[in-house]
């Protein structure tokens, strides 16, 4: 069987880091991924699948000249998975514009250019896996900047899954609940062994891109077994 083809966009930490590993122990699976986190590269030819190599998603360049290079190493894709963004908390009031802007420049407009740039790679049962959060279903007090990103990368994606479907290209959006990751470091009030550990909720976002081709996950929810700390 021929294997598959996939990119994971967001590797060096978190769920990203843990999806790479997963599709690493695959024997079926050639799988790149990248980062801030990621080997530096020059060529093409640098790009062997099992590493994660370095791209700045808040360099735009730097995003279009990774696309381009992988686009002239591979003819298709058969998954990409975003797993990348960070966590912006804190009161209206005490948010600067700058850091705003940031954090919506990562957390949803670099989706949109890679998905562009990278759309020509899709075919019919390619998967484009958007991960959100519960902060993307509802509220939370002092995460406006954070729910607003994870609105949008949901709000994005749905519109994408009804743009797409004549290609037969598969979109899902993943409502994450609390999973173990950097982005709960120094937030006071949450025990970590009450998350799901990154592993498992890459064990489980892999087998999305294995389901019967005769239907499409569009969204998905879920949580640990404490439901939403």
């Amino acid at each position: 069987m021929e294997s598959r083809r996939i990119l994971v966009a967001g590797a060096g930490t978190g769920i990203g880091k843990a999806l790479l590993d997963k599709f690493n122990s695959i024997s079926e699976a050639e799988v790149i991924g990248f980062s801030r986190k990621g080997i530096r590269w020059e060529r093409h030819s640098d790009l062997e699948a099992g590493a994660n190599y370095y791209c700045d998603l808040l360099d735009r360049q730097k995003v279009f000249h990774f696309c381009n290079t992988l686009k002239s190493k591979w003819d298709r894709l058969d998954a990409i998975y975003f797993t990348f963004g960070d966590g912006l908390f804190g009161s209206v009031e005490n948010l600067k514009l700058e850091d705003w802007d940031r954090h919506i420049a990562l957390n949803l407009t670099s989706a949109f250019l890679i998905t562009k740039e990278l759309l020509p790679l899709c075919a019919t049962g390619t998967l484009l896996c958007y991960l959100s959060s519960t902060a993307g279903k509802q509220g939370f007090p002092e995460s406006t900047a954070y729910s607003a990103s994870k609105h949008g990368i949901a709000g994005f994606a749905k519109s994408l899954r009804e743009e797409l479907k004549p290609q037969g290209i598969r979109v899902s959006v993943v409502y994450a609940g609390a999973i173990d990751t950097d982005i709960w470091a120094g937030r006071a009030g949450f025990n970590k062994e009450d998350m799901i550990p990154a592993s498992d909720a890459a064990h489980f976002l892999s087998e999305l891109l294995y389901m019967p081709s005769s239907f499409n996950l569009d969204e998905v929810l879920f949580y640990p077994p404490k439901g939403i700390l």
